[in-house]
């Protein structure tokens, strides 16, 4: 869901639950080719950045206090 010019979703891991995420339209733009800030482009980097992003939220699994969790340029990096 694209909010205030981020991605905010959610992801299911068995054994930790459900964690909340956001994916700011800055760090979209550079790291996932998001051309512009638009619902559109920032879902399209998303869908296509998946395998990045799921490889970025994996190793957060300790330490959740039920905040939504911020990824920055350097977690999809890795």
């Amino acid at each position: 869901m694209v909010h205030d010019e981020a991605i905010w979703f959610a992801a299911y891991e068995f054994g930790w639950g459900y964690r909340a995420f956001e994916l700011s339209a800055d760090v979209a733009q550079r790291e996932l080719g998001a051309v512009d800030t638009s619902a559109r482009q920032l879902t399209l980097a998303f869908e296509l950045g998946r395998q990045r992003i799921a490889g970025a939220i994996a190793p957060m699994m300790s330490g959740y206090e039920g905040k939504r969790i911020s990824l920055r340029a350097g977690d999809l990096r890795s």
